[in-house]
């Protein structure tokens, strides 16, 4: 029978899998339930405007911080236990945060709740090493967390408006609680490894990772916030901050070259599935990560649409990126992975192109349909490029290669919103300029060019006929924006597909294939490690 055969997975997997679901939601509509929350946020605890934004936005910088350093943790103590420790924790900080007294507590309470969040992608991915060892069921797990993930960040608004409508702002908080409790008493479902137990966690290489990672998330969003803020905030301290970040970079991988027992084991980039799938997903976020933000503002500010109405509208997309993701593991066998990632990139960087020819003129149901098209394209992606990436490595390691995918993952995004939002900013500003009505006051150009949402405001102060024609320019000028934000994003789709397409043209990407490929890359690196553990033992 087949639950007699060690290699498939029995009921007590599949349960498990669904116990793993839950850190998941819960952490995927914590990402975007808060955004809902910070007007009434804003009413009680009166923070500043740089508190709102670390409020917002520093949960966010520490998961992706703390990705690596996670993720040694956990293969050195074992997944389920850093996962128990991860979500006790969160529950906890959960409980302070929705009762948090002023806003110094609770980005205290954020930051916890980002280094906990940390402890979940890896664990999660570790853990689902020993629990699917068939590799048919271990695509399909990975395309079920992948897909919780997606659902966590589809439900956040709505979970964050019911909430809201019935309670007060800590209640976006507080629902965390018995789902971390849930968790908590459901953890021995999961395996119990107990992980290496070996060497020790190198902190100067915990601070260098840590410093490089934040400098340039840090620097990356803080620019598109100044961007789409007063327009008169200098951009140069952060561009420092961006630069800052692969110079530490450089540290840390001199180090893990030197160390017998790194942080991060760089032998797993010699793995031609796991260097390509990582930068095929960064090329990826790169490119679509951002685009919800410029399509949401386009339809509400441009069309004119409720933001109620927009949110019903991007149920579609979400719904097909949840279709697609769950038919990652039967696309891959009926056409391989390596096909599946080329032509779904393909797809959604010609759809890409298809909304930067339509935006400005269809309406919205149509620029929906194709936002929906790109959606179920890149889907598939999101599994399939997580389980090549985790499956090239061992067990031993695979908290470690869950830790780089869900830097991968967060770098691409903070990128993506910074250039899309700095693309389409500056081919605004540009067309504003180039387009504003004879009669209007360059003060008045100047002051709507700051942001879309700023030129309604801006053309209500001005003469009806003024007021109107401004609105109009500023309206026609944030559609050469999209238009040019969506215009890049196919640029690198059809890029991403022709890295993935040429790097892994000898699809080399079968379980077999890539054990061997793992083994080779350990068998080469074995006499450099004996090499760095004499170099570290030297004095220095």
């Amino acid at each position: 029978m087949a639950t007699d055969d060690p290699a498939r997975a029995t009921w007590r997997e599949w349960l498990g899998l669904a116990v793993l679901t839950l850190p998941l939601l819960m952490t995927a509509a914590d990402m975007s339930v808060l955004f809902l929350a910070l007007p009434s946020i804003a009413a009680d605890l009166s923070p500043g405007s740089t508190q709102l934004l670390w409020i917002t936005h520093v949960c966010d910088f520490l998961a992706v911080g703390f990705a690596l350093t996670m993720g040694r943790l956990v293969d050195r103590l074992g997944a389920r236990r850093m996962l128990v420790a991860g979500m006790s924790v969160y529950g906890l900080a959960s409980l302070a945060a929705a009762y948090a007294p002023a806003p110094e507590a609770l980005i205290g309470m954020r930051a916890v709740l980002g280094i906990s969040a940390a402890t979940v992608m890896p664990a999660v991915l570790s853990l689902l090493r020993p629990m699917f060892r068939a590799p048919a069921q271990f695509s399909l797990a990975v395309a079920v967390v992948m897909s919780a993930f997606s659902v966590g960040m589809a439900i956040g608004p709505p979970l964050g408006g019911l909430l809201l409508e019935y309670f007060w702002w800590g209640a976006v908080f507080l629902i965390n609680v018995p789902v971390a409790a849930v968790l908590l008493l459901s953890a021995p479902l999961l395996p119990a490894g107990r992980g290496t137990g070996a060497g020790r966690v190198d902190m100067l290489s915990v601070l260098l990772s840590l410093g490089a990672i934040l400098a340039v998330v840090f620097g990356f969003q803080e620019i598109a916030d100044a961007q789409a803020g007063s327009g008169g905030e200098p951009v140069w301290p952060y561009a420092g901050a961006i630069a800052a970040g692969p110079a530490l970079g450089a540290l840390f991988v001199r180090r893990q070259l030197r160390l017998a027992d790194p942080l991060l084991d760089l032998r797993l980039f010699a793995i031609p599935a796991f260097s390509v799938s990582l930068g095929g997903m960064l090329l990826m976020l790169l490119a679509y990560g951002g685009s919800d933000l410029l399509l949401t503002q386009f339809l509400q500010t441009v069309l004119g649409l409720s933001p109620g109405r927009v949110g019903l509208l991007m149920i579609a997309p979400a719904a097909a990126a949840l279709i697609s993701g769950m038919a990652a593991p039967l696309l891959t066998r009926l056409f391989g992975a390596v096909r599946t990632m080329v032509g779904a990139l393909l797809l959604a960087g010609v759809t890409a192109a298809g909304m930067a020819l339509m935006a400005g003129r269809a309406d919205p149901v149509v620029l929906i349909a194709l936002v929906t098209v790109i959606a179920l394209a890149v889907g598939p992606l999101f599994p399939i490029f997580t389980e090549l990436v985790v499956g090239s490595a061992s067990e031993e390691r695979s908290g470690s290669a869950a830790a780089v995918s869900d830097v991968g993952g967060g770098l691409g995004q903070a990128l993506s919103v910074a250039t899309l939002g700095s693309i389409s900013l500056v081919l605004y500003q540009g067309a504003l300029r180039a387009t504003a009505p004879e009669g209007v006051p360059d003060e008045a150009v100047r002051a709507a060019g700051e942001s879309i949402g700023g030129a309604g405001a801006v053309a209500g102060r001005l003469p009806d006929e003024a007021g109107r024609a401004l609105l109009d320019s500023a309206n026609t000028a944030f559609t050469a924006g999209v238009q040019g934000g969506y215009a890049f994003g196919a640029v690198f789709l059809v890029l991403a597909a022709a890295v993935v397409g040429w790097f892994l043209r000898g699809g080399r990407v079968d379980a077999a294939a890539r054990r061997k490929d793992a083994e080779a890359a350990d068998e080469g690196a074995a006499g450099a490690g004996e090499g760095a553990a004499a170099a570290d033992a030297r004095p220095a």
